[in-house]
């Protein structure tokens, strides 16, 4: 009598072991998107935003913000966007789908979406760096406002390299995953 499986009827034989999938993705796409999350956590907590002040050619204050301070609060998303961009890639790795790997590209371009509403809102961080204290009287305001220079940090730079790597791992995990 024929046993209606094995290989003739093209289904595995009943048994305690299921066969093993030969179309896995690769587990590197996965650490890169995870390792670029973790770096872009680092960053969040570095300088983003510098505001320097001199008079008569002399610098008298120097003050920097990072991610997450008073003033730059786009910090916050790109924190979240980056653990949720960790998560995936941990999990991506772990269970070999590139396509849940991959799926880190959507925090990695909210996170780049909020990197950039910092760049673009410098020029809002210099005026309200002037208009702070309304004690200051206005000739002192006007002559320190052509003396104030705001600008991106180091934590701001690297965020955006992070977050960039984290959109490229996400588009490798999508090109090497198996269909």
């Amino acid at each position: 009598m024929s046993q209606p499986f094995g290989p003739a009827w093209g289904a595995p034989p009943p048994g305690p072991y299921a066969p093993v999938r030969q179309d896995r993705a690769p587990v590197w796409p996965g650490l890169v998107v995870a390792g670029a999350a973790l770096l872009l956590l680092v960053a969040v907590l570095l300088p983003w935003v510098r505001v320097t002040a001199g008079i008569a050619g002399r610098q008298v204050a120097d003050e920097s913000v990072n991610g997450l301070g008073d003033g730059v609060t786009w910090g916050w998303p790109t924190l979240l966007c980056a653990l949720a961009a960790g998560a995936l890639g941990v999990t991506g790795a772990v269970l070999r789908s590139g396509r849940l790997a991959g799926a880190a590209i959507i925090p990695g371009v909210l996170a780049l979406g909020s990197l950039l509403a910092v760049a673009l809102r410098l020029q809002y961080t210099e005026e309200r760096a002037l208009h702070m204290d309304p004690r200051i009287p206005q000739a002192l305001q006007d002559l320190l406002g052509r003396q104030i220079h705001v600008s991106l940090d180091i934590g701001w730079f690297l965020a955006l390299l992070m977050t960039l790597v984290v959109i490229g791992g996400g588009v490798a995990a999508f090109a090497t995953a198996r269909r």
